[in-house]
């Protein structure tokens, strides 16, 4: 598949990866550049959207606006001097559906393995799996023939909205990426089980780590902070059979959600770390990790 919806989580830069990414937020075009060794940021900028422009939707147009999105789109592009004709394009959580799946005797080729993984998704879902954009990666293989799947897919009509507003623009949609899987490019293999929060304009997603592997993803809208967390703790021990949190870590941290993390902290008995680079605010987090800028 040419183009996937993610490839990595963490560790790993490729070199035929873009070095410039753009999210689109129902409320910001955010764009970064890196340099060729991908460790020193060049340029970033965030500009406002008209409202409604973008809104993230497995079932609905997303890009409501076309020609105000293109525009500012080039706009910021523009004035953050970006080069080139290929871009990373990181689109709303609520674009894209993520799911784990434990599969018993997976076939070792690879079109076997995606119809494999179709058939069990396909109830699962509220949309046509046969036609959506998917990317699969094994995360473990545990005893016998079982093995661990992080599973993304999203409606190709959705998908090649955001390749054709950059097509219009005469740039080439590289690579198309879920935010908060672009995010956590930016979190160095936990060694301990770790609780990642990361909060965007209109929703609140949570992530599990265990043993260095992602094991649990989970979006909520609407919630607190602690609202959004609390289920997850309680899937993390009674599920995953977790039993004490070792790290925190939230992206986010702003003047409306500092008190929310405070109270956090304290219910949850740990101190919330930030992704590096700290000196970068948390806005741009997305569009670094889409590039897989180093930052260790």
């Amino acid at each position: 598949m040419s183009k996937t919806l993610v490839d990595k989580i963490a560790d790993v830069f490729r070199p035929q990866l873009p070095l410039w990414a753009c999210e689109l937020t129902s409320r910001h075009v955010i764009v970064a550049g890196v340099n060729k060794q991908r460790n020193k940021v060049k340029a970033r900028l965030a500009t406002e959207l008209p409202p409604q422009s973008v809104v993230g939707s497995l079932s609905e147009t997303n890009i409501k606006n076309k020609e105000a999105t293109g525009a500012s789109v080039l706009e910021a592009l523009n004035r953050a001097g970006f080069q080139g004709s290929e871009i990373a394009v990181i689109i709303p959580d609520d674009a894209v559906r993520i799911a784990f799946l434990s599969v018993e005797n997976l076939p070792k080729d690879t079109e076997e393995q995606r119809t494999f993984i179709c058939w069990k998704l396909k109830k699962t879902v509220p949309f046509d799996v046969d036609s959506a954009q998917m990317s699969f990666r094994f995360l473990e293989t545990r005893t016998g023939s079982a093995v661990d799947i992080l599973v993304t897919l999203a409606p190709l009509v959705i998908i090649r909205e955001y390749e054709q507003l950059f097509d219009s623009l005469k740039i080439h949609a590289g690579l198309v990426t879920p935010s908060t899987l672009a995010t956590l490019n930016m979190l160095p293999s936990p060694s301990g089980d770790t609780l990642v929060l990361k909060v965007a304009p209109d929703c609140i997603t949570t992530s599990v780590f265990r043993h260095g592997r992602m094991q649990f993803y989970r979006r909520v809208v609407d919630v607190s902070l602690y609202d959004a967390a609390y289920p997850t703790v309680m899937y993390y021990q009674d599920k995953l059979g977790g039993t004490a949190l070792e790290k925190l870590v939230v992206c986010g941290y702003d003047t409306e959600n500092r008190s929310a993390v405070s109270d956090l902290e304290q219910k949850l008995g740990l101190s919330a770390h930030r992704l590096e680079p700290k000196e970068v605010e948390d806005i741009f987090k997305p569009v670094l990790g889409g590039v897989h800028c180093a930052t260790h």
